[in-house]
Formats: C-alpha cells, sequence, structure tokens
C-alpha cells in the first residue's frame, strides 16, 4: 500500500507541473541606433519614445559562426525563407531554456516557422549575445507583412503575437532574426498561451483650428474608440498625448506638448468624443503642422492592436503668418486672383508651349499650388523655382496627364529645377501638370516655365569599363569599354574614346591620358564594346587612382547631353604602391626639403610654366616656393594632390598679405593671381603648398605635382626611388620592422634595387596550408649586398646559408604555418640583386595506429570494448582509406574483423584524423583461450606515406571464456548449479532464472530479500519474508511493520508492540480477555473459555438462571430450565402425555400454562441470543479489521488463491504460478482491485500475453 501511495503522490505532483509564462514585456526603447539604418525603414511606430537616431553599437566579427551550424538544436543553419526555416511546431513553448542558434556577418538572418491552434497567442524573446545588436520581427511567409518587432532592446528582444493579426487565429507565421551589427550564438525563447481579452483604443477623428500663433490656448476636439477584441476588455484609465507634426506621420523631431489628458475607463465597443485645451509652446516656430492625437501614447496597456492608436488630422494647422497675411488678405498664384488648385482635376491649363513666369505663395494649410500647360510634340518643359523666404523648403514636380512622374526638384537650396529633357516625355506632347508643394515654412515664390524645342541627335555614354586592377610604371593592357547611343536618332560621324587615370574624381586637363581610340557611330539604343589600348606612363606618382574612360572629350559631336560623357572604372586602380612617407625629399628637384616659411622656401625663379614635384608626409607638412613676376604677368598654379595624401594651396604677396587660396577637400587646387587685386601686379610671390589638417581628409603622405600655368610632360630626375623592388610594383621594406608583404605561399621573382637613399629592402611571407617553399637570393657580380632569413620571432632560420633554404626537410618548419623576412642589406653598395621564392608541394603523408585499447577478461557473446586514434605525422593525408580492427588467437591467426571502414580524412602534422571508441559482440562459439587485437590503417595504400611500418598496432592479450562451457552445469545462468558439484547446493529452480538462497537456491526473488516469491511472506518487501505465527506480521522485528513479539499471534498496537498479544481488559469480571469474551457476565458467574455463562445441561438456559440444570439432554425445558410434562390431552386426567398420576392433575391448570409461557421465552431468549451473537461476531470482525484490514484483505486473497484454487477464474488457468497469485495478493493488499493487480502482475509473469 505504502508503494501504491508513493506512486500515486508522485503521479499527482508531476501533473501539477506545467510551464508557465508571462507575455507581459515592458519595451523600454533606447535611442542609440540611427532609425534610418534599421533593417525595415517603414515598420510602426508603436509608443512616441520609439523614436532617434540608431548607432551600430555592435562589435562586428565578435563571435562569428561555426562553419557547421546547429540552429535549434538541430544540423545545420535555419534558412532565411519561410520554405527554408526550421519549425518550432505546433503551439510551442521552450521557455525559458530555449534553442540557440547563430547569425554572423555571413549568415544576417535565421528564420523560424511556428504553428498556431485556435485561441493562442505567442511570446517570443531573443537573448542578444553581449556586444552584439540582433533585431526581431514576427513576419509572414513572404517576409513582407510586419507583425510586431523589436530592434532597440539588446541584450533582450521581444515579441507577442498578441495584439497582431496573429492573435487567437490558426496559422502560421515566422519568426524573423536579424543581425543589424555584431557576430555570436543567441538564445530564442517561446511560450504559447491562451488568447486573453483586451482593449483596443484608436482615434476616428480630430478636428482643431486651422490657424493660430505661438503661446496660443487652441481646442482640439477628437473621438476615441476602443475596438476591443471581447466585450469585457474594457481599457481603465489611460492617457492621451498630442503632438505637432509637419507631416501626417510621427517620427524625430516632431514636437510633444506637455498637456495630457486623462481619459476615463472606456467600455468595449464604446466611442466618446472630448473636447480639451490645449496651450501651444511659445517658442514653437512658424510653420504648418497637422495633429496627432495618441492615446496610450507610452503604451502602458495591454492592447489587442498597438499600432492603431494614433491618428494624424486631415488638415493642418498654421502657425504664425500664411499666405493670407502675405497677400494683405487674399491669395494671387499665378496670377489667378486665388488660390491655385490643389488637384490635376481643378488645376488652371497655363496654356501650350508657354515660356513665362508666375509668382504665387505657399503656406502649409495650402499644401500643392498645380498648374497644367500643354506642350507640343517634339518639344519639352522645363522650370525653374525660387522663393522669397530661403529658411522654407518648397519642392517642385512635373507630371505628365497619365499621372506619372516626368522629374522633380527637392534640394534643400534654390533655385529648384525640374526638366523634361532626357526623360522618356522629351518631345512627347501632351499636357503636363507643374506642382509646387510645400516641405515646411512660408514664403511667396517664382515659377520660372520654359517649353524648349527637343533637337534629334545621339547621346553617348559609357556603360562599363573593364581592365586589370592594378598595373607597374611602363606596363601596358587593355582598357575595354561598353560605348551606347541613348539619343534620339543614330550616330554617325566616328567618336574618340580616351582612358584618363585621375587621383580625384573627376577628369582634368592635368590628368594622366594613358591610351584612345577612335570608333564608329553607332545606331541609336544600341551599344558596342570598344578596346583602348593603354600604357602607364613612366613618371606617374606610384599610388591609387581613378580610371575614366571619356568619350567625344573635345565636343566635336553634336549630343543631346554633353554632361554624360565620362564614366569611371568600379574600383581604384593601382600603380605600384602608393607612398606611405617621403623617404628621401627633393622637391622641385632642388635637392632638399622645402622651407616652411618664406625664409626656407625654394626659389623657383621668374614665372616660366613648368611641373614640379615635392614630398609631404606627417613629419613634414608644408612647402614652400618664391617665384617671381614680370609687370602685366599672371600665376595661375594647380596643385595635384599626392595619391594618398591631400595637399591645399595658397599665394601671398611679398608682405605675406593672402592673394588666393584653395582647401580643396577631396580634389585639386587651383589658385591664381587673376581677378584679384593683385592681377598683372610684379613682384616676388610665395606659392604655399600643405599638408591638409582637416578632418574632413587624411592628409597623409606623397609625392604633390605643382603645375605653374600649363607645361607640358614632365621629365623626372634618375633615382631608386619609385623601383618596382622584385616586382612587387614598389620599393620594398627596409628592415624587419616594415617588410614589404608578398603574401601566403607566394612565388616571386624579380629584380630590386639598392642605393645610397635606399639602403636595404625588406620582403615578409607566409606559409600556410602545410605548404613549403624555397627562397634564393642572388646579388649583381661585384655587389656587396648581403641576405639574410629571419622567423616571426626574429630569430635566424638555422637552415639558411645566405644565398638558398627550403623549408621541406627542415623539421623546425616544414608545413608549419610560420611568418619570414628576408632582409637585403646595401652594405654601402649601389645596384640590383635577384631573388625568388618558389613553392613547393606539402610533404607526403604518415598515417599511425596508437592508443589502442581492446578487450579484457572476458566470455564469449559478451561485448567487447576498444578503442585506439589514428594520427598523420607528416603532410595532408588527402582522400579515402581503409582500417579494420581483426581479432587474433594466441598463434597469430585472425578469428574475425570486429570492425573496419572506409573513410575520408584531410589531416596533417600531428592532427587526429579518428578516434574511434566502440564495442561489438564476440562470436558465442569463440575458444576458449588467449586473444589479442590489431588494427590495420592505410591497407591498400590509397594514401601515399612516408612510411608505412608504423600502420598497424597490436592490443594487450586478454582471456576468452567459452560462454556454453561456462554454463553448462547451469542451465538458467543464475549462478547455482543444476546439479551437484561438491559444494551440496542445487538450483531448487533449475529452468528460470533466480536469485533466492533463504528457503530455495535459485528461484524467482522478486524483492531481492533471499526468499523466494512462493514463500516469501511479503514477495514486494525486501525486509520480511516470513510470519511464523501469521498474525499479519513479519518475523522481521526491524522490518516494516515487524513483528515484535514472534512466535506469537499478536495484533496491531499489542502489548509489546505490533504482532503482540493484546494487553489484558476484562470489563466484566469473569477472568476472560474482552478480546476474546464473547457475552457480558454478571459478576460471580460460571463462564466458559468464551467468556459466556456455563449452561451445564445444555438447554439453553445458564445455570445461574436454570432452576433444574441438570435436565435431561434434548429434554424440552420452560423458561426456568424444568422439564415440560405434555399429558397428550387438554388438561384431563390421562392426557397429559406424562405419568398420569394424581399429581399431574392437580397441577394440571397450570402445567399448560406454564408450557406456553416457556414456549413463547425460548424464542424469544434464542432471538435475544442471535442478535448479541451477530453483535459480538461484528464486534470481532471489527476488531480483526482494526487490527489488521491488510492482513484480513491477504487471508481471504490467499485463501481464494491457495486454499480453493478450483474456485473463480483465478485458479482456472494454468499459467498462474504460485508465485503470481502471492504477488497479486500484494497489490491487492496495497489498494489495487484484482482486475489491476491482475493487469501488473501479468506484466511480471507472463510477458507473452504484451508481446
Amino acid at each position: 500500500m505504502r508503494n501504491h501511495s508513493i506512486l500515486l503522490v508522485s503521479l499527482m505532483l508531476l501533473m501539477s507541473v506545467s510551464p508557465l509564462a508571462s507575455a507581459d514585456f515592458d519595451k523600454e526603447i533606447t535611442t542609440e541606433k540611427e532609425i534610418i539604418n534599421s533593417a525595415f525603414e517603414d515598420l510602426p511606430i508603436k509608443a512616441v519614445d520609439e523614436t532617434g537616431p540608431r548607432i551600430i553599437n555592435g562589435a562586428s566579427g565578435r563571435a562569428p559562426c561555426s562553419a557547421v551550424q546547429t540552429d535549434a538544436g538541430t544540423a545545420g543553419d535555419t534558412g532565411n525563407t519561410s520554405t527554408t526555416a526550421k519549425s518550432l511546431g505546433t503551439d510551442p513553448t521552450n521557455g525559458p531554456t530555449g534553442v540557440t542558434g547563430c547569425v554572423d556577418a555571413s549568415d544576417k538572418e535565421d528564420w523560424y516557422g511556428v504553428t498556431t491552434t485556435a485561441g493562442k497567442e505567442v511570446d517570443v524573446e531573443l537573448v542578444v549575445p553581449s556586444g552584439a545588436d540582433f533585431d526581431l520581427y514576427l513576419v509572414d511567409a513572404t517576409g513582407t507583412t510586419f507583425y510586431d518587432y523589436s530592434e532597440y532592446n539588446d541584450p533582450l528582444e521581444s515579441v507577442t503575437s498578441g495584439g497582431t493579426a496573429l492573435e487567437g487565429n490558426a496559422t502560421t507565421f515566422y519568426i524573423f532574426i536579424n543581425a543589424y551589427s555584431g557576430d555570436g550564438t543567441y538564445t530564442l525563447r517561446v511560450w504559447t498561451n491562451n488568447t486573453t481579452p483586451k482593449p483596443d483604443l484608436t482615434i476616428t477623428s480630430i478636428s482643431h483650428p486651422a490657424k493660430a500663433e505661438a503661446g496660443d490656448t487652441v481646442n482640439v476636439t477628437y473621438s476615441v474608440s476602443n475596438l476591443a477584441n471581447n466585450t469585457n476588455a474594457s481599457s481603465g484609465a489611460f492617457d492621451v498625448l498630442f503632438i505637432l507634426s509637419t507631416d501626417d506621420t510621427y517620427g524625430f523631431g516632431d514636437q510633444i506638448l506637455d498637456e495630457v489628458e486623462v481619459e476615463s475607463d472606456l467600455a468595449a465597443g464604446s466611442s466618446r468624443t472630448t473636447t480639451t485645451s490645449i496651450v501651444l509652446p511659445a517658442n514653437l516656430t512658424n510653420d504648418s503642422y497637422h495633429w496627432i492625437v495618441w492615446p496610450d501614447g507610452y503604451n502602458n496597456i495591454t492592447e489587442s492592436d498597438d499600432l492603431n492608436n494614433n491618428m494624424a488630422s486631415t488638415n493642418k494647422m498654421t502657425v504664425g503668418l500664411d499666405c493670407i497675411d502675405l497677400g494683405g488678405g487674399s491669395q494671387d498664384d499665378g496670377g489667378l486672383g486665388a488660390d491655385a488648385a490643389g488637384d490635376t482635376a481643378n488645376a488652371t491649363n497655363m496654356g501650350n508651349n508657354v515660356t513665362a513666369t508666375y509668382n504665387g505663395c505657399m503656406d502649409g494649410g495650402d499644401g500643392d499650388d498645380i498648374y497644367a500647360f500643354d506642350v507640343p510634340a517634339g518639344y519639352f518643359i522645363e522650370l525653374s523655382l525660387d522663393v522669397e523666404d530661403q529658411t522654407s523648403d518648397l519642392d517642385v514636380y512635373i507630371h505628365y496627364s497619365n499621372g506619372s512622374q516626368v522629374d522633380r526638384g527637392f534640394s534643400s537650396s534654390y533655385p529648384e529645377t525640374a526638366s523634361a529633357k532626357l526623360t522618356d516625355y522629351e518631345g512627347v506632347g501632351g499636357t503636363y501638370y507643374i506642382n509646387v508643394t510645400h516641405y515646411s515654412g512660408l514664403s511667396n515664390y517664382t515659377l520660372d516655365v520654359w517649353t524648349n524645342q527637343s533637337i534629334p541627335a545621339p547621346d553617348y555614354t559609357i556603360d562599363t569599363i573593364t581592365s586589370p586592377g592594378s598595373g607597374q610604371l611602363g606596363d601596358s593592357f587593355d582598357v575595354t569599354a561598353v560605348l551606347e547611343n541613348e539619343g534620339t536618332v543614330d550616330g554617325v560621324a566616328n567618336v574618340e574614346m580616351i582612358a584618363i587615370l585621375s587621383v580625384n574624381t573627376g577628369v582634368d586637363w592635368y590628368d594622366h591620358e594613358i591610351g584612345s581610340t577612335t570608333t564608329s557611330g553607332i545606331p541609336l539604343d544600341t551599344n558596342t564594346s570598344v578596346t583602348i589600348p593603354a600604357t602607364i606612363p613612366t613618371d606617374l606618382v606610384p599610388g591609387d587612382y581613378y580610371l575614366y574612360v571619356v568619350v567625344d572629350q573635345d565636343d566635336l559631336i553634336l549630343e543631346r547631353d554633353e554632361g554624360n560623357n565620362q564614366q569611371s572604372r568600379t574600383g581604384q586602380f593601382s600603380v605600384g604602391s602608393a607612398e606611405t612617407s617621403c623617404v628621401s625629399q627633393n622637391d622641385a628637384s632642388l635637392g632638399g626639403d622645402a622651407g616652411n616659411n618664406s625664409g626656407t622656401a625654394f626659389d623657383l625663379g621668374n614665372f616660366a610654366e613648368a611641373e614640379y614635384r615635392g614630398c609631404i608626409d606627417s613629419n613634414d607638412a608644408g612647402d614652400h616656393y618664391t617665384i617671381t613676376l614680370s609687370n602685366g604677368q599672371d600665376l595661375n598654379v594647380t596643385l595635384v594632390d599626392p595619391p594618398a595624401g591631400a595637399v591645399n594651396l595658397a599665394i601671398v604677396d611679398a608682405n605675406g598679405a593672402q592673394v588666393d587660396s584653395d582647401q580643396s577637400w577631396f580634389s585639386d587646387s587651383e589658385v591664381s593671381t587673376f581677378e584679384t587685386n593683385f592681377s598683372g601686379v610684379a613682384g616676388t610671390y610665395t606659392i604655399m603648398v600643405n599638408r591638409s589638417t582637416s578632418w574632413i581628409e587624411s592628409g597623409g603622405a606623397g609625392t604633390y605635382r605643382l603645375l605653374i600655368g600649363e607645361p607640358g610632360d614632365y621629365v623626372a630626375p634618375f633615382t631608386c626611388a619609385g623601383y618596382s623592388d622584385a616586382g612587387t610594383g614598389t620599393d620594398a621594406g627596409s628592415d624587419l620592422s616594415n617588410p614589404m608583404v608578398l603574401g601566403t605561399n607566394p612565388s616571386t621573382s624579380g629584380q630590386g634595387c639598392l642605393s645610397g637613399q635606399d639602403s636595404s629592402d625588406s620582403y615578409q611571407f607566409s606559409l600556410e596550408s602545410k605548404s613549403n617553399i624555397e627562397v634564393m637570393f642572388m646579388a649583381d657580380t661585384g655587389s656587396p649586398f648581403t641576405a639574410n632569413l629571419y622567423d616571426e620571432a626574429g630569430s635566424m632560420v638555422t637552415g639558411w646559408n645566405g644565398s638558398s633554404w627550403t623549408s621541406m626537410g627542415d623539421m623546425t618548419h616544414e608545413g608549419m604555418d610560420g611568418t619570414f623576412t628576408l632582409v637585403v642589406d646595401s652594405a654601402g653598395g649601389e645596384g640590383y640583386y635577384n631573388i625568388s621564392l618558389n613553392p613547393l608541394p606539402e610533404a607526403p603523408a604518415d598515417l599511425v595506429v596508437s592508443n589502442l585499447t581492446c578487450g579484457d577478461e572476458m566470455i564469449s557473446g559478451e561485448e567487447i570494448f576498444y578503442s585506439f586514434e589514428i594520427h598523420n605525422i607528416r603532410g595532408s593525408a588527402v582522400g579515402d582509406f581503409s582500417w579494420s580492427v581483426e581479432l587474433h588467437d594466441s598463434n597469430g591467426m585472425m578469428v574475425e574483423e570486429i570492425d573496419a571502414a572506409t573513410m575520408s580524412t584531410y589531416a596533417t602534422y600531428g592532427q587526429i584524423v579518428l578516434e574511434r571508441a566502440s564495442s561489438t559482440f564476440i562470436d558465442p562459439a569463440a575458444a576458449t583461450g588467449v586473444y589479442s587485437c590489431m588494427v590495420m590503417v592505410n591497407m591498400n595504400g590509397e594514401i601515399i606515406e612516408l612510411d608505412i611500418s608504423n600502420n598497424e598496432a597490436w592490443g594487450e592479450n586478454f582471456t576468452i571464456q567459452n560462454e556454453e562451457e561456462l554454463w553448462a552445469n547451469d542451465i538458467d545462468r543464475d549462478g547455482y548449479n543444476t546439479t551437484d558439484s561438491g559444494d551440496g547446493i542445487i538450483d531448487d529452480c533449475p529452468d528460470k532464472y533466480g536469485e533466492s538462497y533463504g528457503d530455495r537456491y535459485g528461484c524467482a526473488d522478486l524483492d531481492g530479500d533471499g526468499w523466494s516469491n512462493l514463500n516469501d511472506f511479503a514477495a514486494l518487501d525486501e525486509s520480511q519474508w516470513i510470519d511464523e505465527d501469521e498474525d499479519g506480521f513479519g518475523d522481521n522485528s526491524s522490518g516494516y511493520l515487524g513483528d515484535q513479539c514472534p512466535g506469537v499471534y499478536g495484533v496491531e498496537n499489542g502489548d509489546g508492540g505490533d504482532g503482540c498479544p493484546p494487553p489484558f481488559v476484562d470489563t466484566d469480571g469473569d477472568q476472560i480477555q474482552d478480546s476474546d469474551d464473547l457475552c457480558d457476565s454478571p459478576l460471580g458467574v460460571i463462564v466458559d473459555e468464551t467468556g459466556c455463562e456455563v449452561d451445564t445441561d445444555g438447554d439453553g438456559l445458564a445455570d445461574s438462571l436454570d432452576n433444574c440444570p441438570d435436565s435431561a439432554a434434548n429434554a424440552t425445558v420452560d423458561s426456568e430450565g424444568c422439564v415440560v410434562i405434555d399429558n397428550g390431552n387438554d388438561g384431563t386426567d390421562g392426557e397429559d402425555g406424562n405419568d398420569g398420576t394424581g399429581e399431574a392433575d392437580n397441577d394440571d391448570g397450570k402445567d399448560t400454562e406454564d408450557s406456553a409461557e416457556s414456549g413463547t421465552d425460548v424464542v424469544m431468549i434464542g432471538g435475544i441470543g442471535g442478535g448479541v451473537f451477530i453483535i459480538i461476531l461484528l464486534s470481532l470482525l471489527i476488531m480483526r479489521k482494526g487490527r489488521s484490514d491488510d492482513q484480513m484483505v491477504d487471508d481471504s486473497f490467499a485463501h481464494a488463491a491457495f486454499d480453493q484454487p478450483v474456485v473463480g477464474a483465478v485458479a482456472a488457468d494454468p499459467s498462474i504460478t504460485p508465485e503470481q497469485l502471492q504477488y497479486e495478493q500484494q497489490l491487492h493488499a496495497a489498494g489495487y482491485n484484482a482486475e489491476q493487480a491482475r493487469a501488473y502482475a501479468d506484466q511480471h509473469f507472463r510477458p507473452w500475453l504484451n508481446q
């Protein structure tokens, strides 16, 4: 019974535990992200505090995902579409543990599918790793409908289907995780809950004044409704916020007013209209504003829809002056005498082929002024819009009559321009609509309109440019450009195409032309690929350039658009390597560094057109030059930036007065004396070249070009500067601290140059992927150059002999990743040297078996465990190979192959190819003997190795005992011999496994107490096995319900404990204990062993009541116990049935009366006695029940099961063993009914019934 109770309690506890989740999350929004960078910029705002700048605060590359992902706990990366998303199931709940996944720069999106049944809502939490910024969305299958989102709440983003179109619906939607910045593993937690009633507040109408002034008090009337999802979902009290916005959408910069209207509870389905007075801020900017009214603006109430709360007024309220005020009480847009129409349907047509100027006024309340113009075929319309108040922002649009937008002008400066020229509508006749529209402010405007004739002409443009991405000075290569004709007629004349290299964007006269070609004109709306042969000038300053192709540079062909003839290659073109510092100074070829003041400036002499070059870096921020002008001369100076730097330019006169300057951000600089007060004035002027210090651009370093006038070609002095050492495109580094990086596993050869200004070169290369290399160095004959090779620690490579080294066979470096530096020193000489780096293949593999363990002292048929490792100790082992594990006997003969496989590998230098730990079962027929295991690898030579002698390994010897031999005398294998083997112990149940040993050997013993189930007093209780006195308490006094008086029949709580005789109680004083006393006898009477008074003659009357205690046996007695005399008549003599004496006559009447009375008393006494007997019997039963109800049930069950086996269905089935019956008895005693007891017992004793 106790076991059953424990099971029931455990089950109830288990059923009472269920996961609960709260969907009530405060969506606190930070304002540290720039919202324009949101993954989805048009998501609706749910609360007024969800706007603000959004910045990247995650550390990109923090913890990139592993190559093999296990999103949601299953192999593979979940997809980024509904078709590839992993499903989380129907009505999923995995919180708070959740599932994990990973996103990074290469895998920015993860999708998970969720299916809900009706009446459910789902809450989702995303735990974002530290330093990262991930966003969370609920979307539909297309990813275009967003039900909820969370972007600003890292490290815990949360969304819910509650309050969305998903709530309560049987549907499928998707959880979308986006990595805004950073990488790493996230945790996704999901709860599914029952849908709850929620209110839904929304504004249905707003009215307000049309005009007001800052500081005014205005009345705003609004209607709010509760569109709840349940009739019981009232709103409770809520706040209503008021916002002024220049457009009809709440966003960053809109003004939230201080006034808050507190609304009382609004019942589901109800509406309320409220008028409130609001004071406009005194500092409110004059403009036109929409009123945005927002109930529950801070999202304090959980609603069925948080996205429909606010509403913007249809019309705007003008604060300050409006066009009526500016017009003196009326408007006269376009000379129409009124406000121009605000829609095309009512727009006034201003005429055909119009060129004119119109004036008008625009404010926020006006919004749009639209004019219609008819344009003849073959013409196009253009316009320009200017305003009186430049702080206002008006825009202008051109639309065709079909509603299509032709062009627009919407910049932040004036004039705004728009034109149909060069659009699909150039030359298309019809009605055009010009719309002057309000963005902010108030102003009168001027609108100039022109209708011009469209001239048929080709229009050449460059579509794409392809070429190499880099080259060296003097290199020749092809530039391929795709030429298109986007004009209105075919091109006929030949057209020139030129390739140009420019330091900055755009093409100027001083940029480097590197090639040109001429091609035939091409038809309208076609293109052709043109190849331009190009050569990099040898006098070019090394660095990064923009490669342009220009068509018809000299405008020899009339085109529709002369401003679209050039295009640049995608990505810059690198020439050699850009300078990072001024290695040597030779400014203006004057042999040193030009000073940075007038006293140390280099003198260029009298004015002459020329190109000079100089160098600036962080240690030389300025170069000054002087030049002398004659009377009437003007000085024009152009400064071209270094490719890796930025400089600016100024001219001052001899007194230091500034003549002209040019900061030239991201462009070249130009200064001149022309059109200044110094134009034509003779004198000495200082040209100041200064390195840029602006935060906008980097000053960098390198050689600049200083052009006086427009000189011809530049002739550079000979120097090693700019020499392409070893074909790298630039000067190599100088030492270990700044080597030229040649890359990984390079194949490089070439010539290097050393001189007095370049006394050493250094090259750095890396080895990866098990590659090897051969390095060679050779100086020119007679050169004193030396070379040394260093490892990444700066130590000399041991194997370097001054001229060559190979990593193959050098076991310190063979196949190892590493970085090496070759340093070539001039040793005071000048000249050239050659180096070569030749990659070598990696070393062959060498597979070896180690750490083999296999087997132990075993029995045939048992499971044998084994483990081993396969390592590769040399080069990569790539491809498939075979391995096997064999069992060998003591003679070395293979008994069986116990494991084998063919596998693929890619391992190298000490890497583990395979770690194998497994098991199998030994052949049951294996003979007794000594065995060992052998592992062999690459038996067939699939992988090429240096050494195959280490491809096998042997394990330790172990013994196998044949199973049949071991159990030959123990059929059921329970450890007890079937026949006597000399110890006198024989299995009493030889055909059935058993562990009993107390009463019988080798029989079933469910509770493991040593007594077989058949003889076990409590077959399920390991603490009791016998009850000798059969009082229901086991003889083990320390066990469960142990008998404290074994051998003596007892009762519960007896005198001395359970199983002891009850205490002696004799209520009626007859010396018979109450528990055995069946009668409450009068004091002093003689009683028998049952406590009842003695009836000596057996006539039914106790001796104390019997006047005739020695009546004959079976005689009929009266109530006094005397024999009744029956005379055989009605009272006369001779008929009384007695002896016929006269005494009978004398007593006849009395005797008859006594007989009748006595018969009645006997029945009465018999009835009373029977009742007393029943009462006594019930009392005994109750006492028996109180003593041990379980034992009585046990007794009855046992009697039914064992004493009368032919009665009932229990004994009818011969497959039911006595052990099973006793087991059922115990279950019955534990509270199971007979059917349950039989079902449980069958699982143990008759399992075949369930198979």
